[in-house]
């Protein structure tokens, strides 16, 4: 046999183990594929850019209670279905990333994963108003889980650029500090077209305007308590003001859209309600709900919060309860095939009801506090348990 002839047939030897080693590889594969599939294990993938210190957690039926997950360090897990999250750490700096997983192949990314990327944790607050009502807290960018989890055909992914939200509503203070500044609230260039002509007719009801002698000030008028009785026109008024006089070019503050508040709202367990699962006889502490409208104490103010009340994971307090808040979208339907999209419908200038979420002191139902709950109102509505938190964003 000829050297040429044993190199060829060497040659042939070593491609077909390669075509071997290649079926055999597709075979064990498409079986792993399989055992996935058989077990509806949903695939995680977790993408460290930061250098953070990550935990994986299964969440619980409420806010205290989650499971650590072994994750043997690597970065692509497949799970069962659950809500899970995320917990980067660095430089004693945490945050947090949901990833509420469906099923098999039912993620957000290509070929139905979930991915999770975590970055570098911004160092830089927003400002704020003197008096206000604490540290900013961070909402990293990614995926969310997305309306009513119990209508499988209205669930679904939303992504989100990360954004800053206010751990509490804003305050008759701060409020104050918008009627009495000679570029706030009489200053046209801070309203919305149809807010100038709303306010040309009206006066305004707000909480901070109650006078201390007032039967309601102990009730609603404190400085520390939620502004209340506030319509989205004034509410979309202070945001742009607080813009103008804090952005300093740098930050644009807004009302939460809907996608933006439910996440904050669930927090990174993905919750039904902003603290637990459920609202029963041993949940009903954790929320400022049900109390009568004569009661000598109705919302609730920061210093009572601090010490009376829990934020969730992400350090909100009062995202069930207290008072219902103003968001910036336009009431429009969505559902799995018509996703909702960060488009006009959360422009200030567009036509229609304003969505408000969460529930208050004053719901007469556990129905409302439910987080997907969606109320709609016309902008010009106020009462005496509607209020507003702020979102912040990095201009480009």
């Amino acid at each position: 046999m000829n050297k040429r002839r044993v190199v060829v047939l060497s040659l042939m030897a070593a491609g077909l183990c390669l075509v071997l080693l290649i079926f055999a590889g597709i075979s064990i594969s498409q079986r792993e594929e399989a055992g996935h599939r058989d077990r509806d294990e949903a695939e995680l993938v977790i993408g460290n850019l930061s250098g953070a210190a990550v935990s994986l957690f299964l969440a619980g039926r409420d806010v205290r209670g989650a499971e650590l997950v072994d994750t043997a360090g690597e970065n692509t897990l497949w799970l069962p279905p659950g809500r899970y999250y995320l917990k980067a750490t660095t430089q004693n700096i945490s945050s947090f990333y949901p990833a509420s997983l469906l099923g098999y192949r039912t993620g957000p990314n290509r070929e139905g994963a979930y991915t999770v990327t975590i970055r570098t944790f911004p160092l830089e607050q927003p400002p704020k108003l003197d008096g206000g009502s604490g540290e900013w807290r961070f909402i990293p960018a990614g995926n969310s889980l997305f309306g009513d989890y119990r209508n499988p055909k209205e669930a679904h992914y939303v992504w989100l650029t990360g954004f800053f939200i206010a751990p509490f509503e804003v305050t008759n203070r701060e409020f104050q500090m918008f009627l009495s500044a000679p570029d706030g609230y009489a200053d046209d260039t801070n309203w919305t077209e149809a807010g100038v002509r709303w306010r040309s007719e009206h006066t305004s009801n707000v909480s901070s305007l109650l006078p201390p002698d007032h039967p309601d000030a102990p009730r609603f008028g404190q400085p520390d308590q939620p502004i209340t009785w506030v319509n989205w026109f004034e509410a979309d008024a202070f945001c742009h003001w607080l813009t103008r006089i804090r952005g300093n070019g740098k930050w644009w503050f807004s009302l939460p859209n809907e996608a933006e508040w439910e996440k904050a709202a669930r927090g990174p367990d993905g919750l039904d309600f902003s603290l637990s699962m459920q609202i029963s006889d041993q949940e009903m502490h954790l929320y400022n709900w049900k109390k009568n409208p004569i009661a000598a104490v109705t919302v609730i103010g920061i210093d009572s919060s601090a010490t009376s009340f829990s934020p969730n994971r992400y350090g909100l307090y009062h995202m069930t309860g207290n008072v219902v808040e103003w968001t910036q979208s336009v009431f429009q339907p969505f559902n799995r095939d018509n996703p909702f999209r960060n488009d006009r419908r959360n422009h200030r200038e567009a036509e229609g009801l304003r969505v408000a979420r969460g529930g208050s002191w004053y719901s007469g139902s556990i129905a409302y506090m439910y987080i997907p709950y969606r109320d709609a109102f016309q902008p010009e509505h106020s009462t005496q348990d509607v209020g507003f938190r702020l979102v912040a964003r990095p201009l480009p």
